[in-house]
């Protein structure tokens, strides 16, 4: 569901909700809302976690603009969501205080934004109206700065004042923070601060180092994270940190995206909802990756995690499909050795894939009748005319039960790769290699190891290309 992003307002009735307040005890939550401009509909309170939201109450609107959520037991801290009609929202903060009272004007959330009984909901839209603020300075300065024909004392001068506003900003945030050491709100300001480096260290050339620098900012990248703290499961900031890592700081290799998942997911222990959320990200992410060998990691994550009994969240069943499915991987990992498979030629002579001799063996699982298999095959077939004086053999493995389909097809196309196919699957092909749909491919080594896998023909060229000129 897209939600529109709306802003606070408005400082009337607010003494209403302070009488409402002070009768309520301590235990459960009771958040008082009035919102000008809506009347006889519903509202919604919903939830982060992660990055999803979750829709946890539903209520009446009066004719005034009123509705009250409440519950005998309190919330579960972290940033939610009332989510109006047309499906506009505004935020607040549930923190340790779980009543008060807040008033707002539709469509006008950040300008107009009043509470009664939260000092910290009062400076987080206080907050957001000082950005937006700093925004309409900072805005045209720099778009200034990217106009050509820019004068460098006017870019230098921009630049000092810009540097100026970002000051502000880090001044108001830990203004803040010291206000509310312990609060949910300083807690989200932390994270999104970059952590303090150093200047740019240099080599004895006098030259940047910029390998240190990026070991250091990787180092820090976590500082100002609490992973004792729950709180920011329920807020969009630690999904956001734990996505920013993974994706755009560490190096894009399995080996190393595993070494700090573990890194990391040993600092989540401080909390076990934090490490179960950490778990969960790494394993769904790395599981669902498009980056060729990223499976690495997921394989990683199922043994250590889940199939040593750490993932006590998920239940029996549940642990052995996703260990069956990490199994089921392993096999087929960069790197390894590619299982090997006792198929049938068209003269029904069998022939084993690891018989196969020569510098690369394109492993091709394929089906006559596949249409994305049509159009690559007369593709491959031009590949196979270039490449096969270089080294290169295809095991084309046809996937179909029906036989006749398959040679009348090898015929009529004049295909002479190596030709194979186990119409009972008395190889086990299919699962060895995971097959669930075609085409697939598989690049080996002279050794069969697993160079590349699940890519187009134009990679796979590319790649063989790479290692024809390392080799040389």
């Amino acid at each position: 569901m897209t939600l529109k992003k709306l802003f606070f307002s408005a400082f009337i009735s607010l003494i209403i909700f302070s009488c409402a307040l002070a009768d309520k005890g301590v235990n459960g939550y009771r958040i008082d809302v009035k919102v000008q401009g809506i009347q006889d509909t519903v509202a919604f309170m919903a939830y982060h976690f992660g990055n999803r939201q979750y829709v946890l109450d539903t209520v009446r609107v009066d004719h005034q603009g009123r509705f009250t959520f409440e519950g005998e037991q309190s919330l579960d801290k972290g940033m939610y969501m009332v989510v109006l009609p047309g499906q506009v929202y505004f935020e607040i903060l549930v923190d340790h205080n779980q009543h008060f009272g807040v008033e707002t004007v539709m469509n006008e959330f950040i300008s107009t934004m009043q509470f009664v009984g939260s000092p910290q909901n009062e400076a987080f839209y206080g907050y957001m109206q000082f950005i937006r603020q700093q925004g309409e300075q900072s805005g045209p300065l720099r778009a200034e700065l990217q106009e050509a024909g820019l004068t460098g004392e006017r870019r230098e001068q921009i630049r000092t004042e810009l540097a100026v506003l970002d000051e502000r900003v880090k001044n108001e945030q830990n203004r803040i923070i010291e206000m509310f050491p312990d609060g949910l709100f300083s807690k989200i300001l932390l994270a999104q601060q970059e952590p303090p480096m150093p200047e740019a260290p240099s080599r004895e050339d006098g030259t940047p180092n910029h390998e240190l620098m990026y070991h250091l900012y990787k180092k820090a990248f976590w500082e100002n994270i609490d992973f004792a703290d729950d709180r920011l499961l329920r807020t969009p900031i630690f999904h956001a940190k734990l996505n920013q890592y993974f994706t755009r700081v560490v190096m894009q290799m399995p080996d190393s995206i595993i070494a700090e998942a573990d890194r990391i997911v040993e600092k989540s222990r401080a909390h076990d909802e934090v490490f179960k959320y950490t778990v969960f990200y790494l394993t769904n992410t790395f599981e669902r990756s498009q980056i060729m060998g990223m499976d690495a990691v997921f394989v990683h994550m199922v043994e250590n995690y889940y199939m040593t009994g750490q993932a006590h969240w998920v239940n029996e069943e549940q642990l052995q499909k996703i260990s069956e499915r990490a199994m089921a991987l392993k096999p087929l990992l960069i790197g390894k050795v590619a299982p090997d498979i006792n198929m049938f030629k068209p003269d029904n002579s069998r022939l084993s894939l690891h018989n196969v001799d020569t510098k690369f063996t394109v492993v091709y699982f394929w089906d006559s009748e596949c249409g994305h298999c049509k159009r690559q095959t007369p593709v491959l077939k031009d590949f196979y005319k270039r490449m096969n004086p270089r080294g290169v053999e295809i095991f084309a493995v046809n996937t179909e039960a029906d036989r006749n389909k398959w040679l009348s097809y090898v015929e009529k196309n004049n295909l002479e790769w190596i030709n194979v196919n186990d119409p009972a699957n008395r190889s086990g092909f299919r699962d060895k290699y995971d097959i669930w749909a075609t085409p697939l491919i598989f690049l080996l080594d002279e050794d069969k190891r697993i160079i590349a896998k699940r890519i187009t023909i134009e990679q796979m060229e590319e790649i063989i290309n790479m290692e024809l000129q390392r080799m040389n």
